[in-house]
C-alpha cells in the first residue's frame, strides 16, 4: 500500500468520524428540544387543568348562591335545611360530572361558619382571622377563586349571598386535587402537592401527613414510586433548572401560590420523556336534565348558561 493510499485512507476515516461527531451533537440538540418542547407543553397542560377547576368551582359557587333555597336557609337561619339542600346539590354534581371531593360550606355576612356539608363541629367559627380569600369578598361583595391557605390548601371559590340585593353571607366550593390527579395521570402526568411547613400552624389538618424534607404532602394517597424518586434525589429541590432528567423521567415544580401569590407549596410533575396525546381525555360539562334542575332551583339561567366547562 502506498503511502498516498493510507494517507488517503486516514483522511476519510478522519472525515467520517468528524462528520459522526458533528451528526451525534446534533440528534442531541435535537432531542434535547424536543425534551424542552415536551415539558413546556405537560407544563402548560398542567396550568390549563388547573385553571379549567378554577372557574368549575366558580361557576359553580355563583350558581349554588343564587340558589332560592339556600338563600332562605341562610336568612331565615334553618342551618338543617340548608345542609340537605347542599348535599343535594352536591348529589347532582357527583352523578353528572367525574369530580370528586368537592365540598361547600356557607358563612355568614360577619365571616363565620353557617353550615357546612361535610361536618358540624366548627359551625360557628370566626374564619374572618385567617381566611383572606372570605375577606376580600366580604369586602368587593364579588366571586373571587384561588388556592387559599386554611386549615387545609386547596381550591376556595366563594361567590356572596344575596338577598333582595342585601348582602347576608357568601357560598364556598372547595375542591382538593384528587380528581386533577387522575385527570392528569390519564395523560400519563403524575403529580404530588406539597405545602411548605412553616405554613402548617395554618394548616393544621396535614400535621400527622408525610413529610417530604421541608414540605408536607398533602394528600394521604400519593404516588410512591414519584415520592420515592423525590426522596433519592434531593437536589431536585433546589430548583436551579426548569426541570430535572432522572434516567427516563422528568421532574419539575409547579408553583402553588396563595391570595397574596406568596409561593406556599408546589405540585410537583413527572412524566416520561416519551410525547403525551391528550385528546382522549374527557370533558366536563352538565347533561341538560341537570341544568334543567339546577336552573329552577336557582332562578339564574345567566349562570346556567355559563356553568358548562369543556
Amino acid at each position: 500500500m502506498t503511502k498516498s493510499t493510507r494517507n488517503f485512507i486516514l483522511l476519510f476515516f478522519i472525515i467520517i468520524f468528524i462528520l459522526l461527531y458533528f451528526l451525534k451533537k446534533y440528534n442531541d440538540i435535537v432531542q434535547q428540544n424536543q425534551i424542552d418542547i415536551l415539558v413546556s407543553n405537560n407544563v402548560e397542560f398542567v396550568y390549563n387543568e388547573i385553571s379549567y377547576y378554577k372557574k368549575h368551582a366558580l361557576s359553580l359557587s355563583i350558581l349554588f348562591s343564587k340558589n332560592q333555597k339556600v338563600i332562605d336557609g341562610l336568612k331565615y337561619n334553618q342551618p338543617i335545611k340548608l345542609k340537605n339542600e347542599l348535599n343535594t346539590l352536591l348529589g347532582s354534581i357527583s352523578k353528572y360530572t367525574k369530580l370528586e371531593n368537592t365540598q361547600i360550606q356557607v358563612h355568614t355576612k360577619d365571616l363565620k361558619v353557617f353550615v357546612r356539608n361535610w361536618e358540624d363541629k366548627d359551625v360557628g367559627l370566626d374564619l374572618s382571622t385567617f381566611r383572606k380569600g372570605l375577606v376580600r369578598v366580604q369586602k368587593t361583595k364579588q366571586p373571587y377563586v384561588s388556592n387559599e391557605l386554611g386549615k387545609r390548601f386547596n381550591i376556595k371559590a366563594i361567590s356572596p349571598i344575596f338577598d333582595n340585593n342585601t348582602y347576608i353571607g357568601s357560598l364556598e366550593v372547595i375542591m382538593d386535587y384528587v380528581s386533577l390527579k387522575k385527570r392528569l395521570s390519564m395523560a400519563g402526568i403524575d403529580v404530588i402537592p406539597l405545602l411548605n411547613n412553616k405554613f402548617l400552624n395554618i394548616a393544621k389538618n396535614y400535621k400527622n401527613n408525610k413529610k417530604l424534607y421541608d414540605y408536607v404532602i398533602i394528600e394521604k394517597n400519593y404516588n410512591q414510586n414519584l415520592y420515592s424518586l423525590l426522596v433519592n434525589n434531593k437536589e431536585v429541590f433546589l430548583q436551579d433548572k426548569f426541570y430535572y432528567e432522572i434516567d427516563d423521567t422528568i421532574i419539575t415544580f409547579i408553583r402553588l401560590g396563595n391570595i397574596d401569590d406568596e409561593a406556599v407549596g408546589y405540585l410537583v410533575a413527572s412524566f416520561k420523556k416519551t410525547n403525551q396525546k391528550y385528546n382522549y381525555l374527557p370533558s366536563y360539562e352538565y347533561k341538560d336534565t341537570m341544568i334543567h334542575t339546577m336552573t329552577t332551583q336557582s332562578n339564574s339561567k345567566q349562570i346556567t348558561k355559563n356553568i358548562i366547562i369543556k
